[in-house]
């Protein structure tokens, strides 16, 4: 396995966060699971990168838009720059934007006073 993969039990754990479809659409099967702060060609040592909140379960089409439109994707929080901690960056899941837990919860965020 490569450093900084997902186990078998970090993808159980994202998967069902995310109820057996993608995590964008919110329509199509689950087909992947991405990395939303990359590893990198040569993995990486950082343990974080394999703990579910740095994870969302895609469909194949929803993956492809994230991995070819970057800036759009980190301003939704679908990527991480390296220097962030996943857990600590909203993503936006269900028309909302949310915290990613790493025991696979999704915390809504407080509102904001007027």
């Amino acid at each position: 396995m490569r450093a900084g993969a997902f186990t078998n039990d970090t993808r159980l754990i994202i998967e069902a966060r995310a109820m057996g479809v993608c995590e964008i659409c919110m329509n199509a099967p689950i087909q992947q699971f991405h990395h939303r702060r990359p590893r990198g060609s040569g993995g990486t040592r950082r343990p974080e990168t394999a703990y579910p909140s740095n994870g969302l379960a895609l469909c194949s089409p929803c993956h492809a838009t994230v991995e070819s439109n970057r800036d759009e994707s980190y301003r939704l929080g679908y990527l991480v720059r390296q220097q962030h901690d996943p857990e600590d960056v909203a993503v936006w899941i269900g028309g909302r934007f949310v915290m990613l837990t790493d025991s696979g919860l999704c915390k809504e965020l407080p509102e904001e006073a007027d």
